[in-house]
């Protein structure tokens, strides 16, 4: 008697639970809430111009010696070589971007970054010599990269201020060849140098577009980069025998590149790639 007594009040509690809404099926999902319009990750393209001031010298010796057998060899006549390229004139660039920001408070923004920049007239060239001799130069740049991270505040709820920082790396190739004819013995020396890595420091500001739609948004920015310098030196050899004659010639070439330093202003417009993107509300 006691048994079936407990059975019934467990049914009617069971059941007076499922009526109440107790079940989690039946259970109201939660509402998620609404994105911030600043959060999560982006794409974006833009263009800007850049002055990239960077030295560039070359440098070369030539000796030649002529020895006779019963005589001995003469006093060494060394000629010389040098040359130069330097272009720090403003020039147009394209870019490209992805980044992913987070809002940590109403109005304080991290964020990370990886763009690369396209340099589509970054090469410099030099060339020069005399009737024995030759010095030719050249440095192109395909553009550069930097891999980052932003702080930023937000002064309205669509416009943001903000510093970046982060590495960077050059992609360049540099080539520089000496050569001489002296005597009709040619002697030539060519180096190369490679990509260069350094830093950038900058800031901007970043606004929403929300006329357009509420996931896009321009940033104008500020960059400063600086840039390992590069250096490399070789030499060559060349000697001939003739009438008696030992004519003994001898190379030496150097190729300096200098820190290079780097300034850009871009426009960039940023594409939010999460679904929803409402704005978030005025700030306190």
């Amino acid at each position: 008697m006691r048994k079936s007594v407990a059975l019934v009040a467990f049914i009617l509690f069971q059941s007076s639970g499922a009526f109440a809404g107790g079940s989690l099926k039946d259970a109201p999902a939660p509402i998620p809430q609404p994105a911030d319009g600043w959060s999560g990750f982006s794409v974006g393209a833009g263009i800007g111009a850049t002055s990239i001031d960077q030295n560039a010298s070359a440098a070369a010796k030539r000796t030649d010696v002529f020895c006779l057998y019963w005589w001995g060899c003469s006093y060494p006549k060394n000629d010389y070589l040098s040359g130069g390229m330097n272009d720090d004139a403003w020039k147009v660039f394209g870019t490209l971007q992805v980044g992913y920001d987070r809002l940590i408070s109403d109005r304080i923004l991290i964020g990370a970054f990886a763009d690369y920049d396209f340099y589509p007239d970054g090469d410099e060239s030099s060339s020069g010599g005399t009737k024995h001799s030759f010095l030719s130069g050249e440095i192109h740049r395909d553009g550069a990269w930097t891999v980052g991270g932003r702080l930023g505040v937000l002064v309205r709820p669509d416009l943001l201020v903000y510093g970046l920082g982060g590495f960077s790396r050059m992609n360049q190739k540099g080539e520089v060849t000496a050569a001489f004819d002296n005597y009709y013995l040619p002697t030539s020396v060519t180096l190369k140098a490679g990509d260069l890595d350094g830093w950038t420091v900058g800031g901007g500001i970043e606004t929403k577009l929300d006329r357009i739609d509420k996931r896009l948004s321009l940033k104008v920015e500020y960059r400063y980069s600086q840039f390992d310098g590069e250096s490399g030196s070789g030499s060559d050899k060349n000697e001939a025998y003739k009438w008696w004659v030992l004519h003994c010639a001898s190379e030496k070439a150097r190729f300096d590149i200098d820190d290079a330093t780097v300034q850009s202003v871009r426009a960039v417009l940023v594409w939010k790639l999460q679904a929803d993107a409402t704005p978030i509300e005025p700030l306190k």
